[in-house]
């Protein structure tokens, strides 16, 4: 039902894709329907299915495929009248309809950030750097999730509690992690993804959450793993979308692209594990953030296991 009354609202920030994909679009065009409407975001999914694009408040972290507002009012009033499948149409003079209420995309900032425009002199990794990230988890994490199972391979002295090894996926999240490890030993990487990919509950399971951080910091630390292992993850990923939701499935696909939301890019992009920067990933979701941020623990954790193992053989 078109809404007359509803106002022409403006659109602050735009990921750059997002924005090119739009612009080959036609006037009057109906480009995808939504796929979820939450609180702070709204997903949608393209007509053919190969893009997953969202409109949310400013205070959400960017992220690949995203556009965001500041007219918090605006959205909150427009959310309320929205339902799954639902239209969103392209109407031309840079424009959005979507149940009536107008979002224009002229005159906005463009968020352009990847893994590849990253300060490749931030990269380096130490034992201390990546002690500040373990202790930072330790205190500041979500317990649910991987962290168990993240704790208990980095302390296997720590005695888990019953009630926690009764959780349906501590023990093929530390089987997840170990093996992981033990392939990265024997120098390839080979189905440690389907090992991970769907596992947990929620909008983005944290074994994909701990998945992306992971490799987001091993493409941006340019571990020589990964180089072989991305070449071929693609077709992997298309085979396993089924095993895990649709966020997730873009989540990961992007992160294989080199694009990951912008918390996790400040960090990574950082000299120091700075608490700030930190603290902004672990505010996504419930636990995704600290799912993510114990990614990049173990990544880095495996890059200074994989370096001492190549310096010894040179000795």
């Amino acid at each position: 039902m078109v809404m007359a009354a509803s106002p022409t609202c403006q659109i602050k920030q735009m990921d750059r894709h997002l924005l090119e994909w739009l612009r080959h679009k036609r006037n009057g065009e109906h480009i995808g329907v939504i796929h979820s409407v939450f609180d702070k975001v709204i997903n949608f999914i393209s007509n053919d299915k190969q893009i997953l694009f969202s409109l949310a408040k400013d205070e959400v972290v960017q992220s690949p495929r995203m556009m965001k507002i500041s007219q918090g009012d605006s959205f909150a009033a427009m959310n309320v009248t929205l339902h799954r499948g639902d239209d969103i149409y392209f109407i031309g003079d840079d424009c959005l309809e979507l149940n009536g209420w107008k979002w224009r995309f002229s005159d906005i900032a463009i968020w352009n950030k990847d893994i590849a425009s990253l300060s490749q002199t931030s990269s380096e990794i130490s034992s201390a750097k990546l002690k500040v990230i373990n202790d930072f988890i330790l205190k500041n994490g979500a317990r649910e999730g991987i962290f168990a199972a993240w704790k208990s391979y980095n302390d296997p002295s720590w005695e888990v509690p019953k009630a926690t090894k009764k959780n349906i996926y501590f023990t093929p999240f530390l089987t997840g992690i170990k093996e992981t490890e033990q392939e990265i030993k024997e120098q390839k990487l080979e189905a440690f993804m389907e090992k991970l990919v769907g596992l947990g509950i929620g909008l983005t399971p944290s074994g994909d959450d701990f998945l992306t951080g992971l490799l987001a910091t091993w493409k941006h630390t340019e571990f020589p793993l990964y180089k072989e292992f991305a070449s071929s993850q693609m077709p992997t990923l298309q085979k396993l979308q089924g095993r895990t939701t649709y966020l997730s499935y873009f989540m990961l696909k992007h992160c294989l692209n080199g694009e990951v939301n912008e918390a996790l890019l400040d960090l990574l992009g950082s000299v120091n594990a700075e608490p700030s920067h930190m603290s902004k990933l672990l505010a996504i979701g419930s636990t995704s953030g600290t799912d993510m941020l114990a990614g990049v623990s173990f990544a880095y954790q495996q890059l200074l296991n994989y370096e001492e193992e190549i310096q010894w053989h040179q000795k």
